[in-house]
Order: C-alpha cells, then sequence, then structure tokens
C-alpha cells in the first residue's frame, strides 16, 4: 500500500518538475525567456519576384530594431539596406532579374537585448524541376535548398555580429 501511494505521489510531483525544465531550458540554451522573441526568416520567388519576410516565429512580436542588408553577387550594383525600429517585422520584395545570387545579413535586437544575426548566401533560380531558393549560411557552411511553391524558412540564431 505504501508503494501505491509513493508511486502516485511521484507521478504527481513529475509534472511541476517537468514544467519547470520546460520553462528554465530557453534561458539555458542562450535563447530568450520570451519564446515570442526568437525571430524567423522566410525567402520565397514569385513568378517575378523574390519576397523576403524577418518576423517573429513563434508570434507577433515587436522588436525594439530589425536590420537588413542585401548586395549583389553577380550584379554589383544591387544593394538595398533596411532598417526598422519598433517593429514585428520588415518585408522586401525585388524584381528576380535584379540579381541571381545575393548576400544577405540580417541583425535583430528585441526588447530583452538579445541580438540575433544571420550572415548566408542566397541562389535564386530555375532549373527542369521549377522555381528554387538556396541558402549557405556562412557561419556553418550549411546549404539548404527549397523548391517553390515552397519557401525558405530558417530561425535566426542568437549571437553578436561578427
Amino acid at each position: 500500500m505504501r508503494i501505491e501511494v509513493a508511486k502516485r505521489v511521484a507521478m504527481v510531483a513529475v509534472i511541476p518538475i517537468l514544467l519547470a525544465v520546460i520553462l528554465a531550458t530557453p534561458s539555458l540554451m542562450g535563447r530568450p525567456s520570451v519564446l515570442s522573441a526568437i525571430p524567423a526568416l522566410i525567402i520565397g520567388v514569385t513568378e517575378n519576384e523574390v519576397v523576403i519576410d524577418v518576423h517573429g516565429a513563434v508570434d507577433h512580436y515587436r522588436y525594439r530594431s530589425i536590420y537588413l542588408h542585401l548586395q549583389g553577387e553577380d550584379n554589383l550594383s544591387f544593394h538595398q539596406s533596411l532598417e526598422k525600429l519598433q517593429a514585428y517585422d520588415l518585408d522586401v520584395s525585388f524584381d528576380r532579374n535584379a540579381t541571381a545570387a545575393f548576400d544577405l545579413y540580417v541583425l535583430i535586437a528585441d526588447r530583452q537585448g538579445n541580438t540575433f544575426a544571420l550572415n548566408g548566401t542566397v541562389f535564386t533560380g530555375h532549373d527542369d524541376s521549377g522555381d528554387y531558393v538556396a541558402m549557405t549560411d556562412r557561419d556553418t557552411m550549411w546549404t539548404v535548398v527549397s523548391r517553390a511553391p515552397s519557401d525558405f524558412r530558417a530561425l535566426i540564431p542568437k549571437g553578436e555580429p561578427k
């Protein structure tokens, strides 16, 4: 009888312990305690445009600042720099013919003082399988290819600009 009671007490005690671990883990991993503050990057292609969107991955979140810089690789005259302060997201689109490859740099500051940075090279194009977007993260040299109608999606990692 005592063993049955001990088992039931242990099962009830496990629930708050697991809840505490779930809530503590993001801050231990260096992520913001506000889960909605983790930013995401989406890059998509339409028939005529490349569309880039930076926003909160989980929910709407107002960032202190969002900075996005694009620099053409095959067309060095193509460059765009955008910055929004106290904004929920940042969107930009441009003609697909402007450049097929471009460097992308994103720097975001949330309201808790955390920064998020992503530095990569993006390739857009068309092959036998259709339209595609490929991005190589310069920190990890990891390349991901997404084919239309899917978009390239990635979380922007926490870190200081390099």
